[in-house]
This record gives structure tokens, sequence and C-alpha cells, in this order.
């Protein structure tokens, strides 16, 4: 396959990255940019930019009419959708196929088969995986009410294609939130469908990367623990032989199965409920390249943007099983752009920015950049690998406190305090952790 020139349809750290990674390659590049990422320095570090008219994510980044595009009228071969959930949108593929413009992901027939949760579902049951108790898609015009009695509570409301959820605690509330999901999800994906997933509140969210080629190969990268998020937004993400170890080889053995079952090439993320008492559930399966993707880079010496490549031009993985065996540690902390006590975005310049030495950093502003609520919110991302998970997080602590942002809200102070948690340096945490930390 001869790229000339790809379309980089994201924005922030990922953007730079991506523009690095063609340059190298000799491939032009084409970053398109919203009006709220109008003023951006690596804008001027592509060969050219392309204005995706409008301010808001739904209406610019996650529109595959409008991407699709851009990619045409800028001239590109290929399109790459970064970290973005428009590269778990059908249509997105479908409209590039058409337009004879490849990306950057996996196959569309097998990403209609990934984002489709219920199917999902019902392939891994097959395959004898544990699910948490949920129910069939909701049919259209039914509010769910009698689907969530018979279920139980708490539940979750969820998207089929992914994307959007909703706790919900009681019948009171479900009529409502079926609806706001039904709303968001189709927003989000073009597929309004969604289904009931009981709730487990003693979680760890556990992430197992994936690797597949055309030949059948797929090698996994090992359990991560992306269990410190707020509102399903990971701020820390673990990555080495210690996360889960009573489930890890069960979780990440369960990973290949599936991605096999699936026929996956490419990069993915399989993503896992693991509970206190060591149960194991299915969650989904991430059709994307992962935040946290270069966490996973920087524990095992690879580069997964070159395995994205691979996998698209029909080359085999040029790894084995053996090769991903994990040896060190690694901690992600990332800085996002938010008032944490009730996690709006107000907006501001930023006026002082100082990076740490001695960490592995991707920074996706500067100084004097205005962030706004439609800007991109994650703003730096520190990486620390150690032989081991203590030596890891006082790297990662040590970035930190070196770590200066100033001018606008961030979550910089929450994940300081993070550090000063017993519970924290023992491994001992879930999905609850970081709630408490918010009003600190």
């Amino acid at each position: 396959m001869n790229i000339k020139r790809v379309l980089i349809a994201n924005r922030g750290e990922v953007a730079k990255r991506l523009i690095v990674h063609y340059r190298n390659l000799g491939i032009e590049t084409v970053v398109a940019f919203s009006e709220a990422d109008a003023e951006q320095s690596y804008l001027d570090d592509a060969d050219f930019a392309v204005y995706l008219n409008g301010r808001r994510v739904g209406e610019t980044y996650l529109d595959p009419h409008r991407v699709v595009g851009a990619a045409l009228d800028s001239g590109c071969d290929a399109i790459h959708p970064g970290y973005c959930f428009l590269a778990e949108h059908v249509d997105f593929y479908m409209l590039a196929t058409n337009a004879n413009i490849a990306i950057y992901g996996c196959d569309a027939m097998i990403i209609a088969k990934v984002v489709d949760r219920s199917r999902l579902r019902r392939m891994a049951k097959t395959l004898g995986i544990p699910l948490i108790p949920g129910t069939e898609p909701i049919p259209a015009g039914d509010d769910g009410v009698a689907m969530a009695a018979q279920l139980g509570f708490p539940l979750f409301v969820k998207a089929v294609a992914g994307g959007a959820l909703a706790r919900v605690e009681n019948i009171e509330e479900i009529e409502e939130a079926v609806a706001d999901i039904r709303q968001l999800a189709r927003a989000v994906s073009g597929d309004s469908a969604v289904f009931l997933e009981r709730a487990v509140d003693d979680q760890r969210h556990i992430g197992v990367t994936v690797v597949g080629d055309r030949s059948g190969n797929i090698v996994h990268l090992g359990a991560m623990d992306a269990s410190l998020e707020v509102r399903y937004r990971t701020w820390v993400e673990e990555l080495g032989p210690t996360v889960v170890p009573s489930v890890a080889d069960k979780v990440t053995a369960a990973s290949v199965e599936l991605s096999r079952a699936l026929g996956w090439t490419g990069v993915g993320k399989a993503r896992w409920a693991v509970t206190e008492r060591g149960g194991w559930y299915l969650l989904g399966f991430s059709a994307r390249l992962a935040t946290g993707y270069s966490l996973t880079e920087q524990v095992h010496g690879v580069d997964l943007l070159r395995a994205q490549k691979m996998a698209l031009e029909g080359d085999d993985i040029p790894w084995t099983q053996e090769d991903a065996k994990l040896t060190e540690h690694g901690i992600q902390l990332r800085v996002f752009h938010v008032r944490t006590a009730d996690l709006s975005r107000p907006a501001g310049t930023i006026t002082k920015l100082v990076i740490p030495d001695g960490v592995h950093t991707e920074v996706g502003v500067e100084e004097g950049l205005e962030c706004t609520e439609d800007s991109e919110p994650l703003l730096v991302k520190l990486t620390a690998v150690a032989p081991t998970r203590q030596a890891a997080l006082v790297k990662a602590r040590a970035a930190l406190e070196q770590l200066v942002i100033e001018g606008i809200d961030t979550n910089l102070p929450m994940l300081l305090s993070l550090f000063d948690d017993k519970d924290f340096w023992r491994g001992e945490y879930d999905v609850r952790t970081l709630e408490p930390l918010r009003g600190n």
C-alpha cells in the first residue's frame, strides 16, 4: 500500500506524535482541527492543516462525513483517527472505503462485530468467557423499566455501540437514563441502541492490549490497571507483572481467545472487570488505539503505531508472546484541564508550564494557549518505568511534583494527594478510590 499523505483526525499530544511518526516515514501529514484548536502550534508542524468547520467535538472530530470529506478535499490516501471514538464508528469505515481512503484501524466488518456489545457478549458466552448479568438491547420505544426491574439495581444503561453509559440507582431513574443515553449514543456513534448491565462496585478495570495480523497471529501485551478513574475517564494507569496477579493469566488468555474469534487485526484492547473476590468479567473491546498506548510502548519498548501500519499493509507481527513478557513496571499519570470539585472546565489561559525531567512526557499544550470546554482536556501524560512498582511510583511522584501548570484548573493537586494514600502505595484500590479525593 503506497500511502503518500495521511489525515490526522485527532488533536493534542497524539496529533503531535502522529505528525512526527509520519514525517519519519516520508509521508505527508494533514492535521484536522476545529475552531477550539485553531491556535495549537502543532498545526504549523504538519505539512498542511484543514479546518473541520465547527467548535464542538461531536460536530467535528466525531463526524465521519466531515472527516472523510476533509481527507478527500486535502488529497489524502489514508486517515489516522488517533484514539478518537471515531475509530469505532462503522459508518466512518464505510464512507472511507467508498472514497478509496484507507484507515489505520481494523477491517470494517470486524469493527462492526466489536462495537456491537450485545453481539460481543453473545460471542464471549459461546467461548465460556464470564459476563456481568445484562440484557439484550432495549426495543425502540421501550422505556426499559420492566427489563430493569427484572435485572435489579444498581445497574448501568450502556450504549450498544459504546461511548456512552449512565449509572442508575433505582427504578425512578431508569426512564430518563435510557432516553439520555440513547440520545448521547446517537451523537457519538450514530447508533442509539442501549442495553442494561448490573453494576459491580468493588471492581478494578483491567485492559489487555492485543495486536493481531492477517495471518491470525495474536499477541497480548499484559494486564493494565485503569481503575483510577473519575466519571469513566482514566487518570492513572499501571502496567506490570504485579497487576492483578491472581487473574492476569486468565484475562490475558481470554483476551487472545476473543481476539482470535473476532479475527482481530491491528491494535485493540479487551476490557475486564475484576472483583475483590477474584471474579473476572468481560466489559468490552476497544477497537482503537487506547489513550494509554504510550504506557504499553514504554514498558515493552515497542512501537504500536508501526504495528498498526504493518496490520494495515498485511505484514505479520514481528513479535512472539515470549517477546512480550513483562519484566518492568510502568505507571502513567494524566493531567487534565478540569475543576475537580464539579468536573467543569472553566476557560482560562496557561500562564506558566514547566515540564519535568526523568520520565517520558507527552505534552499537548504550551504557555499562552487558551483552554476552553471545547478544547482537548488532556494536557500532559507522564510515564515512569522502573524494575519494580515501588521504584516506578517514586519516579512518577518526583515528576508530578516538578510539573507546573498555572492559569487554568487541573487535576494536578488531586493526583499529588493520591500519592499520600497508603492504600495506593500498596496497590489496594478500585474504581471508587478517586471519588472521595475530588473535594480535596
